[in-house]
């Protein structure tokens, strides 16, 4: 049984059909189907070794932290201000000695 899609299509022209899912290709990312193995998979894949470690950027951070004391990252940042919000709300973490397991021995 032909899906509507399928059924659809067939009333274009290969040529049209062709331009179609090659737009879709750019637009969505999709690579052509061919009957042949492409390689992409490995490709996809984390690197490994020595690959993995010309990918990935250096850390510059605990340089920086050396030269300057106030440096802190975007992530840090956000940490601090959420931590700051919960805590003007009441939500932050308890003091030492006050938490959940502190309270079931006493």
């Amino acid at each position: 049984k032909m899906s509507r899609a399928t059924s659809c299509l067939k009333k274009f022209s290969p040529a049209f059909i062709a331009a179609i899912d090659e737009s879709a290709r750019k637009c969505f990312g999709y690579l052509p189907v061919v009957p042949h193995r492409t390689g992409f998979k490995l490709l996809k894949r984390r690197p490994i070794g020595p690959l993995a470690i010309n990918h990935y950027l250096p850390d510059y951070t605990k340089g920086f932290r050396k030269e300057t004391n106030d440096f802190s990252t975007d992530l840090e940042d956000r940490r601090a201000e959420k931590l700051a919000r919960l805590k003007r709300r009441g939500k932050g973490p308890p003091k030492k000695g006050k938490g959940k397991r502190a309270m079931k021995k006493k």
